[in-house]
């Protein structure tokens, strides 16, 4: 079975076949059959998967604004913790409530906190 790259959009973000389902308001063997490549999602789906990822990067970009730079060294860069990103995709819901998006978050914010150190 060949991977597509909405497969690898999910991997990125981290969400389940489930996860991915109840977001974009699909079924989820729909879901799988796009993830299979057999088939490919709606114009609609591109748009939500791309709504999601603006969403993480800008959430990405605020959690790192907020770090504060002038007590920062080089080792707290694996232990920074971010709070739950407030931005919300066009269907109200949370980013907080999608674990792999929250995730992604994290680590984009300190990649990019770690650019100071480069």
């Amino acid at each position: 079975m060949n991977m597509s790259n909405f497969k690898a959009i999910l991997d990125l973000f981290g969400m389940s076949a489930a996860d991915a389902a109840s977001y974009l308001d699909v079924s989820e063997p729909d879901v799988l059959r796009w993830c299979s490549a057999e088939d490919c999602p709606p114009i609609s789906v591109w748009q939500k998967l791309v709504e999601l990822f603006d969403s993480i990067r800008f959430a990405a970009e605020d959690a790192a604004k907020a770090a504060d730079l002038d007590h920062l060294t080089a080792t707290d860069l694996n232990s920074l913790t971010f709070g739950p990103a407030a931005a919300a995709n066009d269907r109200g819901t949370p980013l907080d409530r999608l674990a792999g998006p929250q995730r992604m978050i994290a680590a984009m914010a300190t990649a990019s906190l770690a650019r100071v150190f480069v």
